[in-house]
């Protein structure tokens, strides 16, 4: 289940050996009336009714947008869903419930894990993923397996700091990626209502919309640079919702890489779209629920 603050999306997967195979997608609007109580209730509900509808569990996943102890599977810190959540044991409650093992996960690592495994990062040793919306997430590929830290927080490519004296961050930094880069800035720069839009006017010639959409992507390519040389990965995902700009975005994200990056033949980079769209997080938290519990530190 990939938990959002308007949505709940999710997806029952079955393991075929290597080949994981999606049986049945969904997604509920978030119930945050309650705040994290009905949240969490929510995702119980979703959970035992897909069972009784296609069969018994062996494991559950949740993505979560934020922070969270990924040994205790409590949430930490989830500023974009209604409701107090620091220390919820929603992987206890989960499990409890359910009588299964559930896992959490940040969810733009779970972008990466099932675009790796199912999508446009299959067959790449090392990846870095980038899910593009409310925010600026990442997540990280390394040696073939998903790569979370000591404390499953490795791979927050928004939060590198790009403009060091730039505006204030959500996440009590200045100048971060997330604040250059995400829905919206986009819109502010491009002069339009939603990310939409502004990819629409930028197709259609508005100048100040192609050069906000230039300048987005000119900073995820520093981002990106950043990246490859401590990691030198072989290909880039990018994803979300922001992603739908395509070539606009990834055009002059490629052009920094090409000027900033020589210590490594960025040529040999692919730098992608996304191709599981809005599922993704949600097959990549039910992957990670079925895996080998990871080792942190």
């Amino acid at each position: 289940m990939d938990l959002g603050g308007t949505y709940v999306k999710w997806v029952v997967i079955e393991e075929e050996g290597s080949s994981p195979r999606v049986l049945a997608t969904d997604r509920v609007s978030t119930d945050t009336s309650r705040g994290e109580r009905s949240v969490v209730e929510q995702l119980i509900h979703l959970a035992r009714d897909s069972s009784r509808d296609l069969g018994p569990f062996v494991s559950v996943g949740v993505g979560v947008p934020g922070l969270y102890d990924p040994v205790a599977g409590t949430t930490r810190f989830m500023p974009n869903v209604r409701g107090k959540w620091a220390g919820v044991p929603v992987a206890a409650q989960v499990e409890e419930a359910l009588g299964v093992p559930a896992r959490l996960i940040n969810d733009a690592r779970a972008f990466t894990l099932a675009e790796h495994r199912l999508g446009a990062g299959r067959g790449a040793n090392s990846m870095l993923g980038i899910t593009l919306g409310t925010g600026v997430g990442g997540g990280l590929i390394l040696g073939g397996g998903l790569y979370q830290g000591h404390d499953g927080t490795a791979g927050e490519f928004g939060h590198q700091t790009i403009l060091p004296e730039g505006p204030a961050c959500n996440c009590g930094n200045r100048g971060c990626l997330e604040v250059l880069a995400r829905a919206d800035a986009i819109v502010a720069a491009c002069g339009q209502p939603t990310v939409e839009e502004s990819v629409q006017a930028a197709r259609a010639g508005d100048r100040r919309a192609q050069q906000g959409l230039t300048d987005a992507g000119s900073y995820l390519g520093i981002g990106v640079s950043n990246v490859m040389a401590l990691l030198s990965v072989d290909r880039v995902v990018v994803g979300g919702g922001v992603a739908a700009a395509g070539e606009m975005l990834l055009g002059p994200l490629r052009a920094e890489l090409e000027r900033r990056v020589f210590i490594t033949d960025v040529s040999l980079v692919d730098v992608v779209c996304a191709e599981l769209g809005t599922w993704a997080g949600a097959i990549g938290a039910a992957l990670h629920g079925a895996g080998a519990p990871p080792a942190f530190g």
